[in-house]
């Protein structure tokens, strides 16, 4: 009953539960691979590639890697490469990375070092942007 919704046909659709983000504190130190379909909230330290939903790195967050995510938010320091649709470079974030991107945020004081590439989605077509301006 609480678990279904009707489409307009009248059959019943199932909803997915939502899945709390998950949350690696400041001492967990990671020496591996993370994915995950939803939130992750990265305050440790990981070595190795993280794939999620969205992903924040605090600023006491350390990555190691690649990361791949829809949206990515950086307060701390990353190092390899990002695949995102959205970056977010948040003051005293420490970048050193490739990154492909479709949209790019970097607040002053944020440190970002490495190249920039359009996002393309896997199948090769390029993306269309959208531009926020008067219509």
């Amino acid at each position: 009953m609480f678990n279904s919704k009707k489409n307009i046909s009248g059959n019943s659709v199932n909803v997915s539960k939502t899945v709390p983000p998950s949350l690696l504190s400041s001492d967990l130190v990671v020496n591996g691979n993370l994915e995950s379909s939803g939130d992750v909230q990265i305050d440790g330290s990981i070595d190795g590639d993280v794939k999620s939903g969205s992903l924040t790195v605090s600023s006491t967050g350390v990555v190691r890697g690649t990361i791949e995510a829809d949206e990515v938010t950086i307060a701390g320091t990353v190092t390899g490469q990002i695949r995102a649709r959205h970056v977010v470079l948040l003051k005293g974030a420490k970048v050193i990375a490739d990154l492909i991107q479709d949209k790019l945020s970097i607040e002053p004081g944020a440190f970002f070092e490495g190249s920039c590439s359009q996002y393309t989605p896997d199948d090769g077509n390029a993306m269309q942007l959208e531009y926020a301006g008067e219509n």
